[in-house]
Formats: C-alpha cells, sequence, structure tokens
C-alpha cells in the first residue's frame, strides 16, 4: 500500500511527542481502536459486513462523491484533553484542548487502486495552565492514527501521525489543516465505496475516559 504525506503532515517515525517508542505507539492505537463500538471493527470480519449497513454512526464524516470510501472521524477520539495531572479533568487544570472539527475528501478511482485525497481541519485551546506557561511559544505535538478498513471489516492498515499545534505569545487558539492522501489497491471488479478509512487521536486511557464523560 503506497502512501504519499503533504502539507506539513509529519509521519510519526520522524518525530514521536515525548519519549514514546514505535512499539508503544502500535500497542496505543491498536488499543485506541480496539475501544470503540464500531461494526467495521469488531472480532468478527463477517458479523462486521453484515451488521455495518445497519448501525448508526456517530462522529463526523466524509465521502468525496460517488464511488469514493468513507472517511470517519470516531467520536470517542475526535478530541484530546491534556490536564496537569492525567487523570483529573480539572478544568483549571487544563492545558490544553484539540479538536478534529471538519473532514474533507476527494478521490480518484483507477482500475487497480483508489486515490484519497484529505483535508482535516483541527482547532486548539489553551487551558489556564497552557496560559500560565506561554512564553514567546508554546509547541504541542498530539499523535493521531488513519485506519483503512476492508469491505469485510478487517483493518487492513495503521498508520500514526503527529499534529502539531503552535501558539505564539499571547495567541490563545489555534487552527490547522493537515492534508494527505492514502491510496488503497482494488482487485479486478471491487467496489472502492465499500472501504472506510477512520481517523481518532490516539488517545490514553484517562483521555479516552474524559472524551466519554463528557458526551
Amino acid at each position: 500500500m503506497k502512501k504519499f504525506v503533504l502539507g506539513g503532515l509529519l509521519m510519526v517515525s520522524m518525530t514521536v511527542s515525548g519519549c514514546e517508542t514505535m512499539s508503544d505507539m502500535g500497542r496505543k492505537v491498536s488499543d485506541s481502536i480496539g475501544s470503540i463500538e464500531l461494526p467495521t471493527l469488531s472480532a468478527s470480519s463477517q458479523q462486521a459486513a453484515n451488521n455495518s449497513q445497519n448501525t448508526e454512526f456517530s462522529g463526523l464524516m466524509s465521502v468525496g462523491g460517488e464511488g469514493c470510501p468513507q472517511i470517519k472521524g470516531l467520536k470517542d477520539l475526535s478530541s484530546i484533553t491534556q490536564f496537569a495531572n492525567e487523570g483529573e479533568s480539572i478544568p483549571d487544570r487544563m492545558i490544553s484542548e484539540t479538536k478534529l472539527e471538519k473532514i474533507n475528501s476527494t478521490c480518484t478511482v483507477s482500475p487497480n487502486s483508489v486515490s484519497v485525497d484529505i483535508a482535516l481541519d483541527f482547532a486548539g485551546i489553551l487551558g489556564p495552565i497552557g496560559v500560565k506557561d506561554l512564553n514567546g511559544q508554546a509547541n504541542y505535538t498530539y499523535p493521531y492514527f488513519l485506519s483503512v478498513i476492508s469491505p469485510d471489516g478487517r483493518i487492513m492498515s495503521k498508520d500514526v501521525f503527529a499534529l502539531s499545534m503552535i501558539y505564539e505569545n499571547g495567541q490563545i487558539n489555534y487552527y490547522r489543516q493537515d492534508k494527505l492522501r492514502q491510496v488503497i489497491p482494488l482487485v479486478s471488479g471491487q467496489d472502492a465505496s465499500k472501504f472506510q478509512i477512520m481517523i481518532g487521536f490516539q488517545l490514553s486511557e484517562e483521555e479516552l475516559a474524559h472524551n466519554r464523560s463528557i458526551k
């Protein structure tokens, strides 16, 4: 599977926030995806294929035109909030919050593949702790993943990217758009629209619990 990274998007293999290793990253991505109650990510691929058409999806979605794969921003993983003490969701101790606010996409289908161009709009805001620590410039980096799901519900690939949010002195809000291209190979007669692309932040257990507590 061939992938192209555009528009300032950083592959996690090049830069990772903090001291996480690649194996740690892989485990967290798997845990994040596995924790979402979505039919196409269930253990049984056949059951996933049978149930996916009858399940309501809640979250961001984009379909870039007729015959294009669906792109879904998973609700529980569409934002990341950091606090001074992880696991303590105290507003006065919030460092920052970043959300995936919009997904736009287009695709080009050829006999052997489909190329999907994706634009992701992110919005960030500093909390009281982030504002207090702002001295000239504050740069926060957050990992998010993109996973390609086959028509039978199988996870074909998972890639992790680093989102950099840079706040200048006195700046509380920050907006950024990342662009990337995903190329999915097709076999003869395969319908590109049956594939799905899942996107979400790679969260710790505490961060995921916070998101679910504010539904």
